[in-house]
């Protein structure tokens, strides 16, 4: 009896390796997407606890080079959250774009475990008409003797 074996073997696991790959990848762009969104959240916190603050002291009627200085820091911390959250939407489309290479290898994999499957049918067909062939071959030789 043959013994099957999967021609497409090797694609199928490098498939499989580049999968894993992706995956690990997804996984680290979105944690790295986790971490800008709580450090967006920080700030949105840090700017409210800022502008309490501004509220109490007088708000803008009042024109102490204290307040000028606030009201750069505030400028500074919109600056920052700008750009915390350039930073997400870039995160985002980086996962977004690994999660899509990902999607299609997970389908290749899927097509090649689906004909490795066919082959192996095809392979218990031949196994099962070798056999039936032996069986008449012998069945024919003991009529005959």
């Amino acid at each position: 009896m043959k013994k099957f074996k999967f021609t497409l073997k090797s694609l199928l696991d490098l498939k499989l390796a580049m999968e894993r790959q992706q995956k690990a990848e997804l996984a680290e762009a979105r944690a790295r997407r986790d971490r800008f969104v709580r450090g967006l959240m920080a700030m949105e916190v840090r700017f409210d606890e800022q502008r309490r603050e501004y509220g109490r002291v007088g708000g803008p009627a009042c024109h102490s080079p204290d307040l000028a200085l606030r009201d750069m820091g505030f400028r500074a911390l919109f600056f920052h959250m700008d750009e915390q959250k350039e930073r997400i939407r870039v995160a985002k489309e980086e996962g977004d774009r690994i999660q899509k290479k990902l999607i299609g290898l997970m389908t290749d994999r899927k097509i090649l475990e689906k004909l490795r499957e066919k082959q192996r049918e095809r392979h218990r067909e031949e196994l099962q008409r070798e056999e039936a062939a032996m069986i008449d071959d012998f069945l024919t030789n003991q009529l005959r003797s």
